[in-house]
Parts: C-alpha cells; structure tokens; sequence
C-alpha cells in the first residue's frame, strides 16, 4: 500500500512542480489566484455544514510497487507523476511487455477517467527508486478545467492516447502488420464528437476514412431513398473510396457522444503497397455492410433505433422485465425494499419491442427496462458528483459512498434514467415483530411509502447490484440479485445488453465484441433451469401416477403389504402429504428476502408440481366412496384447491400475454386507475357541453355501442391498436354523428375517442384485477383444507392405534 503524505502544505508543492496544474497555486499580491479552487481541491470546504473536498492525496510508491492495474475499472481518479519514474506494461499473450517509461510532470490514468473504460494498462514505480504520485479525483476535473493550460494538454494527451489506444486495439484483433499502423498514426487524427454532428452526407467527396472508437451512428441515402441502418463501435466507413469511389452515398448521424479516428485517405494513397494492405486489414471492421443491409428487416431497424436512442445499449448491467412473462405482482420492487430499506425499483421505464425469433410462439417480445440503475459505462452521475460519493466499484458496478453524500441532488437530476432517489438519511423504524408475523398471514399488498417531503438531510440511493448485503457480502464470481431472485416467474433478468440483444451483436464488429467488458451474466429469458424443473416436474408426476395406478390394481388400497397395518391407503396418504408439505414451503420462500434461498420461479414450478402430485395421489387415495362426511369435506375442499391453483397457472401464463398484446406501453394498476378518472371528468365535461338532444343521440348510439359488454370483450380478440380502434369507431358511428350539428361534431369525435380509450383502460383493469382474484379462493380453501387434513389425520391415526 502506498504511503500518503499528511501535509496539505506537501501537496501545494507538489502542485507548484506539476507544469499542467501549476497555474492553480499561481500567486498575486500576495494572494492566491484561484484560492477557491485551490482550498476545495486541496483542503475541502465546509458548505452548510457539509463537507466538500478535498480531491488529491499526495502518495509515495516504493520501487516497483504497483499504481493502477491493467483491465481494472479505474474511473474515480487519475494520476500525475510528481517526483521519480514510472513503467508501463500491457499484457501480451498471457506475459507482460514494457511498452513506455513515465517521467516526472506527467499525467496518466485519464482515459479511463474521461472515457469511462477500464485500465488499458498497468504502471508501477520504477525499480530503481521512489515515485511521488499525486492522485487527483474526477470531482476536481470540472475545477481544474477552467486552467487553460491544464484544459489545452489534457485534451491534447486525451487526443494523442485515443488515437494510440484504437489502433491498438485494432492491431491486437486484427494481427495488423507494425508498419502499417504506425502510418496509420502518421495520417489520423482522433476527435471526440457530440449527438446529432453530421460525419458526412451523401453526395459529400469521400476523402477521409473513419474508424469509430465508440458510440452509434445512423445512414440515410441520398433523400431517404435508401432507408436507415445503424452500425456501432469499431466499424470503419468509406472503405469504398480506396477502390476509387469519389463521394458517400449516405449521410452519417452520430446519435451520442462518439469518438473518431479519421483517417486522410489521399496521404493513404501515396504509399500503394500500404493501400493494398488497408484495404484488406481495414475491411475487417467494415462490418460487411452490404451484406447486413438485405439481412435487416424493419421490426429489426426499429428496434435497434429503440435501443439506441434510448441509451440502452451503454448500460453494463441492463435490467429488463419480459411482459409476456411479468405477472404484475410487484415482488421485485418489495424485494429491493426489504433489503435495502427503500425500493431502487421504479417499474416504469424505457418500452422496448424487439422480434425475437428465438422465443417459440412470439412474433416480438415486449420488454420494460425499469427505471433502475444500468450502471452505464460512462455515467452522468458519477461525472456530475461534487464530492466524488459516486464512484465505479469491483467489476465496474457504479454505488454511492454514504459517507461522503451530502444530498445535494445533482446526480438524481443528471441521471437520464430516474434511477437515483433522495431519501431521508435517518431511516424510518424497523417493524416490530407483531409486524412481521402479521405480514406472513395477510393477502392485502403492502402500501407505498409515503412520499419525501423534507428537504434537507437527504442522501442519494440507487441500486447497486446488492453489494455490501447478505446476498452479495463481498465479490464473488457467482452474484446474486434480490428483485431477479424473488421474481416468480423468471420475467425479471439481468444481462449485458450487447450479449442479449442479438440486433445489436448483429452491428458490431467482431472486434468490439470481444472487447466488451460487460458486468452482467451473459443470459437469456430462456430458463435452462426452468426447462429442467418441467422435465422433472412432468416426468415425476407421470411416474408416480403410474406407480400408484399399478400397485392399486394389484394389491388394492387397503391389503397389507409388508405388515399388518401398511397398505396403499397409508402409503398413498404418506405419500401426499409429504407433496402438500413440499407445497407449503413455497409461501414459506417468498418471506425470505435478505438471503440467498434459490430463485423463486424454480420454487413456484416446485410449488406447482408438488400439488398436482399431491393432488393426484390422494384423490387415488380416497378410491371410490368418499367415507363420512368429514372424509368427503376434505375431498371437496382439496378438489377445490386443485381448480383454484389451474386456474391461477391458466391466469398466470394467459393474462400476461393479453396485456402485452392490447397494452401499448406497460402501466401500473396506479397508472390505470388515475386515467380512468381523468377520461370520467373529461368526458363527463363534454357531454355536458352539448345540447339536450346532442346528448340523447350520443346515449342511445354512441355510448351504448362503445359502452356495451361486447364491444369491451372484443379488445381482449382484436389486434388493433388504440387509434385503429378509435379511427374504426368514428366509422361506424359516422351515420349517427351526422345528425349533429356541423360545429359539434369534432367535439363528438372526442367524445367518441374518449370512450374508447376508456374502454381500453377498463379492460387492462379487469386482467390486472384477474392476476389477482383467484389468490384470495384459493388461500381460503387451501387453508380450510389443510385444517380438515390435521382432523383427519388424528382421526386416521387415532383408529389405526385403536
């Protein structure tokens, strides 16, 4: 560990020595120029009572002793090399190889800082002797950019270790001859470009060739004429000008924050042995255009546009809900709250449908990406930090040091995504344990906690992968994350998006593909365990079936076997009441939040096939008279526990997939309800602004037509959307509308519109009511059954002594 100097006074020193930031320390009549800046960078300062700085710890590494470590997300903090020398090595076919020596006055560590990447080498102090590193945070860059000095050479360093770093990159994937990227440097500048610059367009001569280090582009032919594609990272356009071709053919949008290698082609020219070997070393990253240009459909280009321009594709972890598959209960965010303290689960967020091929059975898939933190590779947050709170942890997940928070807000208001929270420092109480039993024993859902009205004494949250908690004490290579673990039906899932999304594999190169240093598991929402836990499931339940079928029709039910009390009666009722036991454990599981007890849809699918063989077991149990009364009570109510959980799995899998199908972007119930009483005062302060005999032929034509019980079924059947439905509607009643006045009409057609949209509403209602009606039978008979059960075995057991 590095040694750092206590003394503040040291540190100006070693400013003062430091060419770039010497001008911070520059002094006039006796004074500091940027006092300001200089205490907070230096000493930190009190605003409020609450502490800001400071931003730079002047350290002391022993010879040979490592400062930053290749491939480590380093983008808290950079360095400057004050007093000493330092190597830097990279890691070449499992060994490492010097490639540069640091001299003092020299800042390293900044690409990883601006570009939001991992160490892309590793630095030690010399072998020789002692290294003074002066460590400088990321909050200090806004303060120190107003240097001019400092803002001119850190651009220029940042410039000159871009263009490095891509052709290097380049080199290692590609097997790229020296000499020719060494030219290739000669000829190229690296610029770093903002959203929506115009590259080129089409017509525009063709005379620099383009390598994108990161970030998205958007062609378009010449008028539109030619549609749109998208390519990524790592690509490299106009290829076409070294076989001669004089002017694009497209126009080129950056749609972010890009960085770009230009490459002047005329200079390329000139040397046409190294043309020859660009064009085959270069068409690596050329993506194959043409190639992918016929391959891409419409659904396709539209949903990598989605991803693109909504951000989603810059995340490291991506949360994602699969509609088709979420049964709106609410789980994971009550699983964020009863870890954390507070949910960091917003289930609103970025609507995303994709066609998915690869899902059996669905055309699209419709997925939701929670307002939730994606731990994106250059974030906003972390950059807009004052005291540096937010910084990049262990395999690059993004979290928020409490301590160092002051609550300011900056970093919820900059983040695009609403995954920041400010909450009260001062939790709220713990219940108390009458509480919690009582939560185990209720069916009513948990109310939302009541909204932050305080303005001070806030600190900022978010999720941060469930680091530091029981499910996730410290890295580990197998990570856990609370809302997908207690998620019951595998909707909810965690992935690297640029693995997941095979339309966005499909635009990047090879080689940005094995460069991406994604955090999340490389996963799909097709379950391999839960095509397990059905081929078991089915397999056990047709065994013992069969099993149970033969030995009845060999021995009977009540025959001995093995002794004299020992028959099928007794192993067919032991039998089943292990699988009711095996049942019960499930409404134990989903009270565990806080540690690690296996997925939760592994436990429904249990829960599930435990009951059907319960209950297929037993009803062979009974045989064919039902015995007394209390016998066949418990029969009943058993039967009636079976049908109240089919119909639950029938809810389970059907209601999710009409909601997506009639749902044109997912709502809470919250959601739902509110714009149903918005359009009732709405369309109540219409009608009332028509005339007596306006409103008569809108009750006896248009209100009862729309209104009717089938016009309501008919949205759970039709595949239109809402203004479809609504255009459809103002046809049909167009007869009925005409007998109004010429002036009252497009008011009409709002009512009409109106109600429409509230019958859509009303329908997505009732499926979200179904997800959740069928709950309440069927804990009342279980709970009845399971009491007739304890009577009847006592009883059973109770004549079997006597």
């Amino acid at each position: 560990m590095p040694k750092e100097s206590t003394s503040r006074r040291a540190v100006v020193d070693a400013i003062k020595r430091i060419e770039a930031i010497s001008e911070l320390s520059s002094e006039q009549e006796g004074h500091y120029e940027h006092e300001l800046d200089l205490e907070v960078i230096v000493y930190g300062r009190n605003y409020g009572g609450k502490r800001v700085g400071p931003y730079v710890r002047l350290l002391e590494y022993q010879p040979g002793e490592e400062i930053v470590h290749e491939g480590d997300w380093g983008g808290n903090c950079f360095y400057v090399l004050v007093d000493g020398s330092a190597e830097v090595f990279i890691g070449l076919a499992d060994r490492e190889t010097k490639v540069n020596d640091i001299e003092a006055g020299v800042q390293f560590g900044e690409m990883s800082v601006l570009a939001g990447v991992p160490r892309a080498a590793t630095v030690r102090a010399a072998r020789n002797r002692v290294a003074m590193v002066l460590e400088i945070q990321r909050p200090a860059l806004r303060l120190l950019r107003k240097l001019g000095k400092f803002s001119r050479l850190l651009t220029g360093e940042y410039r000159q270790n871009g263009r490095k770093a891509t052709l290097q990159e380049f080199a290692e994937a590609t097997h790229s001859p020296e000499r020719l990227m060494s030219y290739l440097e000669s000829i190229s500048q690296f610029r770093v470009l903002s959203k929506n610059h115009i590259l080129f367009r089409a017509g525009e001569p063709l005379e620099r060739l383009y390598l994108l280090r990161n970030g998205w582009i958007r062609l378009t032919g010449a008028n539109g004429q030619s549609g749109e594609r998208y390519l990524g990272p790592m690509h490299c356009l106009g290829l076409e000008g070294i076989d001669g071709k004089t002017n694009w053919a497209e126009t080129c949008t950056l749609l972010g924050r890009t960085e770009v290698l230009e490459i002047f082609l005329p200079r390329l020219r000139e040397d046409p042995e190294l043309l020859s070997s660009a064009r085959l070393v270069l068409g690596k990253a050329s993506g194959a255009i043409q190639d992918r240009k016929e391959r891409f459909s419409p659904p396709v280009v539209d949903a990598q546009r989605r991803l693109i321009e909504t951000g989603l594709v810059d995340g490291t972890n991506l949360l994602l809900m699969d509609m088709q598959l979420c049964v709106r209960c609410g789980n994971c965010s009550l699983a964020c709250h009863r870890v954390h303290g507070q949910s960091r689960l917003v289930r609103r967020g970025i609507h995303v449908t994709r066609p998915s091929q690869a899902l059996i059975g669905m055309k699209s898939q419709s997925l939701l990406s929670p307002s939730v933190c994606m731990h994106c590779k250059d974030p906003e947050c972390l950059t807009g930090c004052p005291t540096g709170a937010i910084q990049r942890y262990g395999e690059g997940h993004v979290d928020i040091d409490t301590k160092t928070c002051i609550g300011c807000s900056d970093c919820a208001n900059q983040c695009p995504y609403d995954a920041i929270s400010m909450v009260p420092r001062k939790a709220g109480r713990e219940p108390t344990s009458s509480s919690r039993w009582k939560k185990w024993f209720t069916l009513r859902p948990e109310p939302l906690p009541p909204p932050v009205e305080q303005t001070d004494e806030l600190l900022a949250v978010k999720c941060n992968l469930c680091a530091g908690t029981s499910l996730n004490p410290s890295e580990t290579k197998d990570p856990a994350y609370s809302c997908e673990e207690n998620c019951p039906t595998g909707a909810l899932l965690r992935v690297d998006p640029h693995v997941y999304f095979s339309e966005i594999r499909n635009i990047e190169t090879l080689i940005q593909r094995d460069a991406t240093h994604g955090i999340a598991r490389h996963v799909s929402h097709r379950d391999r365990g839960k095509q397990l836990m059905h081929a078991i499931g089915i397999s056990g339940t047709l065994l013992l079936t069969v099993l149970t079928v033969m030995g009845i029709a060999r021995f009977g039910l009540d025959t001995p076997i093995m002794s004299t009390w020992l028959n099928l009666r007794w192993i067919t009722g032991l039998v089943g009441l292990i699988g009711i036991a095996g049942v019960m454990t499930y409404p134990v599981r989903r009270q565990i939040y806080r540690r690690r007890a296996g997925p939760l849809r592994y436990w429904l699918l249990a829960h599930g096939y435990l009951g059907v063989i319960a209950g297929v077991v037993l009803l062979l149990h009974g045989g064919k008279r039902s015995g007394g009364a209390l016998t066949t009570a418990l029969m009943i109510s058993f039967d009636l526990v079976i049908a109240t959980g089919l119909f639950g799995i029938v809810c389970y899998y059907l209601v999710p997939r009409l909601l997506t199908r009639i749902e044109e972007q997912p709502l809470l119930v919250e959601d739902l309800t509110a714009r149903r009483e918005e359009l009732k005062r709405e369309i109540a302060e219409q009608v009332a602004q028509l005339s007596g005999e306006e409103q008569s032929i809108l009750r006896a034509h248009v209100i009862s037509s729309v209104c009717s019980l089938r016009y309501l079924v008919a949205q759970y059947f039709s595949s239109q959307t809402l203004e479809q439905h609504i255009s459809q509607a103002g046809q049909q009643l167009s007869d009925h509308i005409s007998r109004i006045a010429l002036a009252r009409r497009a008011k009409v057609l709002e009512i009409v519109a109106n109600l429409v949209t509230l019958r859509r509403v009303a329908a997505l209602l009732y499926l979200h009511q179904l997800l959740k009606l069928w709950l309440i039978p069927h804990v009342l008979v279980t709970s009845l059954m399971l009491a007739l059960m304890v009577v009847h075995i006592i009883q059973a057991v109770f004549f079997a002594v006597a």
